[in-house]
């Protein structure tokens, strides 16, 4: 061979490795993969969290490293994400309040579902009507009148711009009932204060039930679309005559651009770990059950709470102040 057909043949082997796509160079993934999570250790969707990483990173032969990047409403911990290569080994968690409420309702909240590839729902959850036992009502249509009749209620989330904030203000508004927000730093605390009289009612989550069967809260109804083993005797909206029916949800993203390839990688990595029964347990003991799961039900959900709380924010119904 002469030297200059082997220069031309030089140049396109290198020509022709250059277009290979480098994820597709090796088999993803070769290292430990970070899942954000945007908010402290120990909480509930770290606890969860840790839990999806351990099944999730046996499926996928690698570690799935927890790291917390607590602080902003979540923003920080997704700024990474939002910020990192998009090549699979950076994910985080996500839920309704940073994917949908938060850029809904403040644009200084500055990102949101547009910076990110879904990757999959893992549970989800349904929260109950709790009121003070001292208001004297037991039943939906007892709220109602109550509150139609008593302007300015006062009720409690476990923060701005929380599911359980923007879940109370649509209810509130779907049932005619003028309320005041009282914002608190977590959802214990502010199930303490509506235990002691000092607000009337919140939304909350299973966490409820021991103020439940203690009978300091009272329980008037569940989001859910039918009843929840946890409280089986506490009726759903639907059955006393109110269509309302709510989610909360925890998923995990990835950055934009996220190559196709790792994305249904991932997506076939949930739906197994979704199926294990310690992962199972771990939702069912923090108050959740498994989630569909893929990106495309993820972005079904982003999607749906998007529809049904945008007109909210645009009324003017709720406020982050």
């Amino acid at each position: 061979m002469s030297l200059y057909a082997l220069r031309r043949l030089t140049a396109l082997v290198t020509c022709t490795v250059a277009l290979v796509p480098t994820h597709a160079q090796a088999t993803w993934p070769e290292r430990p993969i970070t899942l954000v999570v945007p908010y402290p250790a120990g909480g509930v969707a770290d606890t969860i969290s840790r839990a999806v990483a351990r099944e999730v990173g046996d499926r996928l032969g690698q570690p799935v490293v927890i790291e917390n990047r607590p602080g902003a409403s979540g923003k920080i911990g997704l700024e990474m994400v939002r910020r990192a290569a998009p090549d699979g080994y950076t994910i985080g968690l996500a839920v309704p309040a940073t994917m949908v409420l938060l850029p809904l309702a403040d644009a200084r909240f500055g990102i949101g579902p547009q910076d990110f590839q879904p990757i999959s729902l893992a549970c989800e959850t349904y929260t109950v009507l709790v009121v003070d036992p001292r208001l004297k009502v037991r039943t939906l249509p007892e709220f109602i009148q109550y509150g139609r009749s008593h302007a300015g209620m006062t009720y409690a989330s476990a923060g701005n711009g929380t599911s359980f904030h923007f879940g109370a203000a649509l209810l509130a508004q779907k049932l005619g009932i003028d309320t005041t927000h009282v914002a608190y730093k977590g959802e214990s605390p502010a199930m303490s204060d509506v235990a002691a009289g000092h607000v009337q009612f919140m939304l909350a989550t299973n966490s409820a039930k021991a103020f439940i069967d203690a009978g300091k809260l009272v329980p008037i109804a569940v989001d859910a679309p039918r009843r929840v083993p946890a409280l089986p005797d506490v009726p759903t909206f639907r059955e006393q005559g109110v269509d309302y029916v709510s989610r909360g949800w925890i998923g995990y993203v990835g950055p934009r651009n996220l190559p196709a390839d790792v994305t249904a990688r991932f997506d076939s990595v949930f739906r197994a770990a979704l199926q294990a029964p310690a992962l199972r347990q771990a939702f069912t003991t923090m108050g959740y059950a498994p989630a569909e799961a893929g990106a495309l039900a993820m972005g079904k959900a982003i999607a749906q709470d998007q529809a049904r709380f945008r007109p909210l924010v645009q009324s003017g119904a709720v406020t982050l102040d």
